[in-house]
């Protein structure tokens, strides 16, 4: 043996190098696990907003034909509650194009009020 074999030997250079090699390998599957349990909870929190919004627009249209119906029995015609309701929502729907700056502004400081609190709860931690 020679004399770098010796202080090989001795400080154990290459049993701290596989376990650096280990170390970097658990902390990369640590963050690969951590970014897909992100994911997951995106992923589940969406779903979980789109069968609501689903559900929300069912109800909604159910309760329209039912303030429409009974519009109609109340103004006595056939068609006239739906005409109502049908006015109203084209309203809305006109108030949505011609406030759309104003809309997606406000959606923008949502979200950007959002985006600000969690990256808080993550400098907290």
């Amino acid at each position: 043996m020679n004399l770098k074999e010796n202080i090989a030997d001795y400080l154990k250079i290459n049993d701290l190098r596989d376990n650096v090699i280990r170390l970097i390998e658990a902390k990369f599957e640590l963050t690969k696990l951590d970014i897909q349990d992100k994911v997951e909870g995106i992923a589940v929190k969406a779903i979980y907003a789109l069968i609501t919004f689903i559900l929300s627009i069912v109800v909604l249209v159910f309760i329209s034909i039912l303030i429409a119906l009974f519009l109609n029995k109340w103004l006595e015609s056939q068609y006239l509650g739906f005409l109502i309701i049908t006015i109203f929502y084209v309203l809305i729907l006109l108030f949505w194009v011609f406030a759309k700056k104003t809309v997606e502004k406000s959606i923008k400081q949502t979200i950007e009020k959002v985006v600000d609190e969690i990256n808080l709860k993550k400098e907290e931690r």
